[in-house]
């Protein structure tokens, strides 16, 4: 996958679908800046920031609340890297589940930069 053509700022070279992979795996969402409770209650959103390549990038993480208190895993994704996303891991799913609504949306910081 490249990074998206026109971003703010390219995103690290070499990067790989492995390094995005084990930067969601290792993704702290407990220091989210943004999350979000949306799609009338049923997915939450937790955007944190991790360290690769002198760059800081964006971890997306997704998880969706069921009706009866239950949460399944939604997906990650990094902004910008180009037709990619996995399954939220099993160890990230409650974290983002517990994590209040909080912080603003970070536009453009949530590509490299």
């Amino acid at each position: 996958m490249p990074w998206r053509a026109n971003l703010p700022n390219p995103g690290p070279m070499p990067f790989t679908n492995n390094d995005a992979i084990n930067l969601v795996t290792n993704a702290d969402f407990t220091q989210a800046v943004f999350v979000q409770t949306h799609n009338n209650g049923q997915t939450r959103s937790a955007y944190t920031y991790v360290q690769f390549g002198g760059m800081t990038l964006c971890v997306v993480g997704h998880v969706h609340l069921t009706p009866g208190g239950g949460v399944v895993a939604g997906n990650c994704y990094i902004p910008g890297w180009e037709n990619w996303q996995m399954i939220t891991p099993a160890a990230q799913v409650n974290v983002i589940a517990a994590q209040a609504d909080r912080g603003a949306f970070p536009d453009n910081n949530r590509y490299p930069h």
